[in-house]
């Protein structure tokens, strides 16, 4: 399974609206993969300084479930990763269910690592 980098600073603009634009080239990118039988995995890379906090790590969760959403028809997909950057937090362990269970709400197919 391929294992394709998202970069939280690439989904959200710098006044923290999405980045509809590079959510469109990336899932441009995953039909090229479909088409060509690929799996994927997506990857968040989220820096430790945009997520201090439970309150930026709730927004990181969002930000990526509107990733998801954009990106629902694309069936390459099987999943994302967790956040890395969400193990060393305080309260790491319901952050990471909180992303799990968000993403699933509209994705129940996708898997986790």
């Amino acid at each position: 399974m391929q294992k394709i980098q998202v970069a939280y600073k690439d989904i959200v603009l710098p006044e923290g609206g999405p980045n509809e634009e590079y959510l469109a080239s990336l899932r441009n990118q995953l039909k090229d993969l479909e088409a060509q039988g690929q799996d994927v995995m997506l990857v968040p890379d989220v820096p430790a300084q945009n997520c201090k906090d439970v309150d930026a790590a709730l927004e990181v969760t969002a930000a990526y479930k509107h990733c998801a959403r954009r990106v629902k028809d694309c069936a390459c997909v099987k999943g994302f990763e967790i956040p890395a950057v969400f193990a060393g937090m305080e309260r790491g362990g319901e952050l990471a269910d909180n992303f799990k269970s968000e993403l699933l709400e509209k994705h129940p197919h996708y898997v986790f690592e």
